[in-house]
């Protein structure tokens, strides 16, 4: 046998990723999308494939990667799949149905702006799909080049399309946007989240979920307002209850699974246990619950009134990998899931009664070669004495003992955290960086997810302190136990993470070299131009208008006569979320004080990176500039 190879940047921009599993209605067959992880197009590109969940034979792909086809829907009878997809018009998805073993598509919608979010009428003769009032009503569109901000609102309503033709009618709600939807089971009702435009900062505290008649006159029923938009609505199958994720002020600001009796309109919240939930489902008369139990998924089966809760027995397979997806057929005896371990990008796996698991696909099979490390847990003190949870991982056969350079990479959000996932793509950095070697750090400070709603405020108006404090014992420990080199530190991190890496940089001296990516440089301006405005000021004693000195005094820049540290700042152009200016307030603050800094900007990029040749080159900077100061 040969030497494996190491990972690569050219090797992590050319993964392919599996997403949206899509479980038949009679269990007896899988859905997916599959799509590059980096697009050699400027327009994203993506497959939809199918399975049969026994793993009989191989994934078929029903529909081509010419184009960006995505969100397959299966028919309640399991004969034909429903998908978006813009081969009409690149950029602009339609709604499309396809037999399930493949075929030509027929298109159903030709609405301007595009659809979304198909789902099934019960009764198979229609569906419904997500539009723009302004394109399904046929208003004018402005020529100009002009842009004035109220007009560029573009609220979505929900529509039926008849699958058989003809022209869509609408559904309610009759005014506002909706974010999601879920139609009952006997397709009299939608329960829909709705808020008055699809600004996100509109939304903040402004949710409402209601559930609406479908073409009758009964008057919709109020289920509850929430601080953001609702997520992952699902029905019982008798239609007697709903379950979905939302968070809702005073009571559960940072989401958890609710569960609603519509016979009755009681709405309860389901204990989180010290854990947090990402997804919930419905088996029979038991609820299936996804949760984050510290660095780690787990699955959980709780009756409908949310008491008792018994661990979902998953075979050894999947136990130890991260579960990204989760599909229950329409009996709860067939399940599909995405799990990821931490040495590949998620693959499919499909369990029926409980039995031990059968893998569906094997997306990367080039990855079997490579030395990849395994992911070391690890737990330390602050300064407070509160216990912290992270990863390490150490360059691929780097012994005990070893004095390495070390990366703390920061995790964004600050609502996120990081799993035993695959850390190898142009966000997740720690597989490449181990590869070239140095060790890598992944720290879950206060305000991480994983450990409840209590750890997950735990940094609210104390952005940038007892935070930044567990991370930095992180490094101390690390230190002390001989495996990081005091005087080869490096720092990175994207969004959240880049904030903490510009607030180091006037913070401590530590540090030899750093890395901000879409980072937070200046809270005061950041809300003053994001799309999340309510959302950043809810981290603050008040809103901008009211309490800007304790914006200012949490911005990195205002501490720049401080910061010596090399720093290399990455944005992507096109960001709304925090935009390019933010990079450019600190290269410049950096570039007036003489420290070397460098400040690299990425067309049509936004948040998240989708081009190949620009995700590559972010990667190979990310290396460069580590190696020459760490090294």
């Amino acid at each position: 046998m040969g030497t494996k190879k190491r990972y690569t940047p050219e090797m992590a921009v050319d993964l392919l990723a599996v997403s949206d599993v899509q479980i038949s209605p009679d269990g007896s067959r899988v859905a997916f999308s599959v799509a590059p992880v980096g697009h050699i197009e400027t327009n994203p590109t993506s497959a939809i494939f199918v399975a049969p969940s026994d793993g009989s034979s191989t994934p078929v792909c029903v529909v081509g990667r010419e184009c960006n086809n995505s969100s397959p829907r299966w028919s309640p009878n399991g004969t034909s799949i429903a998908f978006l997809s813009d081969r009409a018009k690149r950029g602009e998805s339609q709604l499309h149905v396809v037999q399930a073993g493949g075929g030509q598509p027929l298109r159903l919608t030709g609405v301007r702006g595009g659809v979304s979010s198909p789902s099934w009428m019960p009764d198979g003769q229609a569906l419904a799909v997500s539009v723009s009032r302004h394109g399904f009503e046929k208003r004018a569109e402005s020529k100009s080049e002009i842009k004035v901000a109220s007009e560029r609102i573009r609220p979505r309503g929900l529509v039926l399309v008849p699958v058989l033709g003809g022209a869509g009618t609408p559904v309610g709600p009759e005014e506002g946007h909706v974010w999601s939807y879920a139609v009952s089971p006997d397709g009299t009702k939608v329960a829909a989240s709705t808020s008055p435009s699809e600004d996100l900062s509109d939304s903040w505290d402004n949710v409402q979920l209601r559930i609406y008649p479908i073409q009758s006159n009964d008057i919709p029923v109020d289920i509850g307002r929430f601080s953001r938009p609702t997520d992952q609505i699902t029905w019982s199958s008798d239609g007697n209850h709903l379950a979905f994720l939302a968070a809702k002020l005073p009571e559960a600001p940072h989401g958890c699974v609710w569960i609603v009796n519509t016979q009755t309109g009681e709405l309860t919240a389901l204990d989180e246990r010290g854990m947090s939930q990402n997804w919930a489902g419905f088996e029979g008369s038991s609820l299936v619950v996804l949760s984050v139990e510290g660095q780690r998924t787990r699955l959980d089966t709780t009756d409908i009134a949310g008491k008792g809760c018994d661990r979902f027995d998953l075979p050894d397979e999947l136990s130890r990998r991260w579960i990204r997806d989760v599909s229950l057929s329409s009996d709860g005896r067939t399940m599909a899931v995405l799990a990821e371990p931490d040495t590949a990008p998620a693959d499919i796996w499909t369990v029926q009664d409980g039995s031990a698991a059968t893998r569906i696909t094997r997306i990367n099979p080039q990855l079997e070669n490579i030395e990849l490390s395994n992911l070391e847990s690890l737990n330390w003190q602050s300064t407070d004495g509160t216990s912290i949870d992270g990863w390490l991982l150490r360059p691929p056969g780097a012994e005990d003992g070893t004095n390495l350079p070390l990366v703390v990479y920061v995790h964004g959000g600050p609502s996120w955290q990081w799993g035993n996932w695959f850390h190898g793509t142009w966000h997740d950095w720690a597989h490449i960086l181990a590869a070239r070697g140095f060790a890598v750090l992944l720290p879950n400070p206060r305000g991480s997810t994983g450990r409840g709603g209590d750890f997950t405020a735990a940094n609210e108006n104390d952005l940038g302190g007892l935070d930044f404090a567990d991370i930095m014992t992180g490094v101390d420990h690390l230190v002390e136990r001989g495996i990081a080199d005091p005087d080869r530190l490096g720092i990175g991190g994207w969004s959240y993470g880049g904030f903490i890496v510009a607030w180091a940089l006037g913070k401590t001296g530590r540090f030899k070299a750093a890395i901000a990516g879409a980072a937070v440089t200046n809270w005061v301006s950041k809300i003053g131009t994001t799309d999340i405005r309510r959302m950043n000021e809810s981290h603050f004693p008040g809103q901008l208008h009211e309490e800007p000195d304790a914006l200012w005094e949490r911005s990195p820049v205002r501490y720049l006569k401080d910061m010596q540290t090399p720093t290399l700042i990455l944005h992507g152009e096109a960001d709304p979320r925090v935009p390019v200016t933010q990079g450019l307030e600190l290269y410049l603050g950096l570039k007036a004080l003489g420290v070397d800094t460098e400040f690299v900007t990425y067309p049509r990029q936004k948040h998240a990176f989708h081009e190949r040749a620009f995700q590559l080159d972010l990667l190979q900077r990310v290396c460069d500039w580590y190696e020459r100061y760490l090294k």
